[in-house]
């Protein structure tokens, strides 16, 4: 019964990985039917007798003016570093002043405008003058206020943005003013094209993200054309740690189009209801954006449901407090290293009672193998009455064969939850532990002088949980025979395989908890014997 359990455990891990695998190469939302009515939203492919121009810019987008011949204006604020140009009224840069692109202090910012080639955020342009998204503006500064007008034709754009020295939410607004003699029916886009602005995990999703004010939406493209209409609280561009946001201030139905440019470029376009001006008057669109990290505090900040950004999959429920916790050793300890270890420390506490439980009963049921051993040899032949005698045994001590392994199944659910949270939370990107470990959401390495072959570095702290899962396993009391308990102490080999390219936070975790619970179990035994 303990074999078929511990077997069960092995392939629900196995299954559980292969699946996160498979889950984050290949899998697509599914498409909804057609809407029956606007309200209705919409995740498909547009109809085929949509003309291209209303789904993109035209080719006279990727013909930008000399950028020379126009003014450029700088943006510095504690946060961010950003150089507004003329050209459309569009960010040609949009530094991070606190986060780097890798380790090295003197490593470049990380670069919010990603895809500058394809187009730079944010294009701004009507319906039926794409070309208006490039057109050359007027612009001036006051203070961190920048206003761009162009009035080439009768009707007149200005281009307002407003930011805020300590936040990454800013806003920019769109006012149209009709000084022709006719009607202006038209819609306003708002364009995005963004490639992901760090390394990152592949099982980690990068690309487009909506949240229509119920559930987050994560738009995962290939090489088709995607489109919603509802309701839309942000709409942006996401990769593990930072995100591009656009927040419609007005409440109303908006369309939404998700396009794959190229091999990691997506385009978003949001799309405001139509609209109509008449002769001599004027409408503004007002509009905020979030350009910044995906962080708890931050986002939560910013307001406008932005928070639900951060997002860890199915196991977010479980993730987001175990990073508060994190955050919370951390805030006192200075380390995250240190706070992962508290965390482990804190979450073995509160299984103890269960892994004693556990112990317990594996000790008895080892106890009980002479007993099992003489009812498998009378019942070879029987199984049913086999079965019968085992349960009417286990009954009679009160042994649950199943209990050896319910703590394990029970902390998976805190493994991937864990597993998420070093991956996304950028709070531990480049955080550093100690001595070679200087950042935990990435794979431990001590480089020798010499590459090793596929590895480059050694990985001592995987190699560490590796031993302690193996003496874990020759302390834990087994009621297996020779052969399959030598087949069991294969399990270490393979975990070690299994967590040579995870980041070195979670080996630190698994490590920790080996450690810890080896010393349960030698005190759980003393206290055994002693009775």
């Amino acid at each position: 019964m303990e074999k078929r359990a511990l077997i069960a455990v092995v392939l629900s891990v196995i299954i559980l990985l292969a699946f996160q695998a498979w889950f984050s190469r290949h899998y697509q939302p599914p498409k909804a039917p057609p809407p029956k009515s606007p309200k209705a939203p919409l995740l498909t492919k547009p109809e085929k007798e949509k003309k291209p121009s209303e789904l993109a810019p035209p080719e006279t987008l990727k013909k930008l003016p000399p950028l020379e011949s126009l003014k450029e204006f700088r943006v510095d604020t504690s946060l961010f570093q950003a150089l507004l140009t003329e050209a459309g009224a569009r960010f040609r840069s949009f530094e991070l002043k606190t986060y780097r692109q890798n380790l090295k202090p003197d490593s470049p910012y990380i670069q919010l405008v990603s895809a500058p080639k394809e187009g730079l955020p944010i294009e701004i342009y009507l319906a039926s003058q794409p070309e208006t998204a490039i057109y050359p503006y007027r612009g001036a500064q006051k203070d961190l206020t920048y206003d761009f007008v162009w009035g080439e034709s009768p009707l007149q754009i200005t281009k307002t943005f407003s930011f805020s020295p300590k936040n990454y939410l800013f806003h920019f607004a769109v006012t149209l003013q009709n000084k022709g003699s006719k009607e202006v029916r038209d819609r306003l886009l708002l364009r995005l094209v963004s490639r992901p602005f760090s390394r990152a995990n592949r099982y980690v999703f990068k690309g487009p993200a909506y949240y229509n004010g119920k559930n987050l939406e994560e738009v995962k493209l290939k090489d088709h054309l995607k489109e919603y209409l509802g309701p839309v609280s942000w709409v942006g561009y996401e990769d593990a740690y930072f995100l591009l946001a656009l927040i419609p201030e007005e409440e109303a139905s908006y369309r939404l189009t998700f396009r794959r440019l190229k091999d990691q470029v997506d385009e978003v376009i949001l799309w405001t209801p139509e609209f109509s001006l008449p002769p001599g008057e004027s409408r503004t669109f007002s509009f905020k954006a979030y350009f910044g990290p995906k962080k708890m505090e931050n986002l939560k900040a910013a307001g406008y449901h932005l928070t639900k950004a951060l997002h860890f999959g199915f196991f977010d429920p479980v993730a987001k407090p175990l990073l508060w916790c994190l955050k919370f050793f951390h805030r006192f300890v200075g380390n995250y290293g240190v706070a992962i270890i508290l965390l482990t420390f804190l979450i073995r506490v509160l299984f103890w009672p269960l892994n004693h439980l556990s112990y317990k009963s594996m000790k008895r049921m080892q106890e009980l193998q002479p007993v099992i051993k003489k009812l498998r040899e009378k019942y070879k032949d029987d199984p049913q009455t086999l079965n019968k005698e085992l349960m009417q045994l286990y009954r009679t001590y009160k042994i649950n064969p199943f209990s050896g392994c319910l703590p394990m199944l029970i902390q998976i659910p805190v493994f991937f939850a864990l597993y998420k949270v070093l991956l996304q939370a950028i709070e531990l990107r480049h955080a550093p532990f100690m001595l070679w470990i200087n950042d935990l959401s990435a794979p431990d390495r001590l480089y020798l002088g010499f590459n090793l072959p596929y590895l480059g570095g050694l990985p001592v702290l995987t190699i560490l949980m590796g031993v302690s899962m193996y003496l874990q396993q020759k302390l834990s009391p087994t009621s297996l025979d020779p052969t399959q308990a030598k087949m069991m102490l294969l399990m270490p080999m393979f975990f070690t395989v299994l967590f040579v390219n995870f980041p070195s936070g979670l080996v630190l975790y698994w490590l920790v908890n080996n450690v810890l619970s080896i010393v349960q179990q030698l005190s759980t035994s003393k206290i055994h014997r002693a009775r």
